[in-house]
């Protein structure tokens, strides 16, 4: 026993060491590294011990810092494996010369899942061990992982000739995604939202139906009718960069009707349309008519003083008080948890930030806490987004209201994402109070985590 315990030490030593030694060198946020350090290092340590707070704290930390990746980790990568196919432009990797095909995303224990930004400096690395996929920590494996096996529909062609991949990306574990460009008219006008870095993106299918769109109507609602009917997406969106004139309005109108006499449905079960909030009223009544479930009009910044700085394009486009009243309206039409505005977290004050959460979630409107990556391309690139604590904080209380106001956190694009994961973990939590004597619920790092909006002390 002795003996086991020494060995025991020396381990945790020399893996706690270890680990000092890449955070030397790392990016990240050192404090979430640092607890993901100390986990790695527990008595008994285990491949699958793990519980739900242990895997989102570390699935966490590969959001801040990233991931390596070793030789083995490619292997069947765009074969048997879903490869990553550059279509997301928040991401702090889009846009990076790629020689080969790199893999999307990982699911990791207790159904989390991870999209992978890959990083030389990060102190986490994916490595095959005798065939089986690891999460590393350094030469320490924290657990197994798989990557997402790839579609069938990856290999399939329209009928005009053109990879299905290339029109729709699957993503988010159940969504097919549809990037009608990489490019946005505030660029061109020098009012870009500082944040954005969509011009930094490479879409696989350069612009030819009509001169600005990737795909034709009709070849986006073949894609989506192969990916429903082959059961790996049940829903779908259709979002780009605002054109001159907003020419993509008459676009999403008609790939709506093409998806209609596609599928044979007058509604597209989970069809999203994402754009620029319509001066027009009319047009939100034309988009819901034309077979979309529901919309998103990303307002990105609440507090008011900061609104026209950050995004001023469009605030350039439609004064603020016409984005809400599009927002309002577009309840009116497609109804409560339908409509999304995307709200970025971390580039506002929090006060202000939940002030905009409440006063959509009153309205039956999901204000949607993407987290702030310093995207490449963007006037923020270099910039650093706030810490791992600031960001859980902000995320549980966003999950309160959204439950104050009966809005799901297993909304349209949700799969996978951290605000559902901390969702699941509070009704977890309260299924297992209701089950048992004491009605309590367990005062473990779930509890911390999704109910307390607090990282544990170190």
């Amino acid at each position: 026993m002795g003996l086991f315990a020494n060995i025991s030490e020396k381990v945790e030593r020399s893996i706690s060491k270890k680990f000092k030694a890449a955070l030397d060198t790392g990016d990240g946020d050192s404090a979430l590294l640092g607890l993901v350090g100390k986990l790695a290092t527990r008595p008994a340590l285990a491949r699958k011990i793990y519980g739900e707070g242990e895997v989102f704290l570390i699935k966490s930390a590969l959001f801040m810092s990233g991931v390596r990746l070793d030789e083995s980790a490619y292997e069947a990568v765009g074969t048997r494996w879903k490869e990553d196919l550059g279509q997301r432009h928040y991401d702090p990797d889009a846009g990076k010369p790629r020689t080969r095909a790199m893999p999307h995303g990982i699911l990791m224990p207790h159904g989390f899942y991870m999209p992978l930004t890959i990083s030389a400096a990060s102190p986490l690395t994916l490595r095959r061990d005798h065939g089986e996929l690891c999460l590393y920590l350094d030469d320490f494996c924290l657990f197994p992982v798989a990557y997402e096996p790839r579609p069938s529909y990856y290999d399939r062609l329209t009928a005009s000739g053109v990879p299905m991949r290339h029109v729709g990306v699957h993503r988010l574990l159940r969504q097919v995604l549809v990037e009608y460009n990489a490019y946005c008219n505030f660029f061109s006008q020098k009012m870009p939202c500082l944040f954005c870095g969509i011009v930094s993106d490479r879409p696989l299918l350069s612009a030819r139906h009509r001169g600005k769109f990737a795909a034709t109507p009709g070849e986006i609602a073949e894609v989506v009718e192969a990916a429903y009917d082959e059961g790996v997406a049940t829903e779908m969106q259709v979002t780009g960069g605002v054109l001159k004139d907003q020419a993509e309005v008459p676009y999403l109108l008609e790939v709506g009707r093409a998806m209609q006499a596609r599928l044979g449905e007058q509604t597209i079960k989970g069809s999203q349309a994402v754009l620029a909030a319509p001066a027009d009223l009319v047009q939100v009544d034309a988009l819901k008519e034309a077979g979309f479930e529901g919309v998103a009009f990303n307002l990105e910044i609440w507090n008011e003083a900061l609104w026209p700085g950050i995004v001023p394009g469009k605030q350039h486009l439609l004064p603020r008080d016409g984005w809400l009243r599009a927002l309002e309206h577009a309840v009116g039409v497609f109804g409560k948890g339908n409509v999304a505005s995307v709200l970025v977290a971390g580039i506002e004050p929090a006060r202000s930030y939940l002030e905009g959460v409440e006063w959509m979630a009153e309205r039956g409107i999901h204000a949607v806490p993407i987290p702030w990556t310093p995207a490449p391309g963007s006037a923020f690139e270099g910039h650093q987004t706030p810490t791992a604590a600031w960001h859980l904080d902000l995320t549980v209380r966003v999950l309160e209201l959204w439950e104050k106001h009966g809005l799901s956190p297993e909304r349209h694009s949700a799969g996978g994402l951290h605000y559902a994961d901390l969702g699941r973990m509070r009704a977890h939590l309260r299924r297992e109070a209701a089950e048992s004597a004491n009605g309590e619920m367990p005062k473990d790092l779930r509890h911390s985590l999704a109910i307390e909006g607090k990282l544990p002390a170190l």
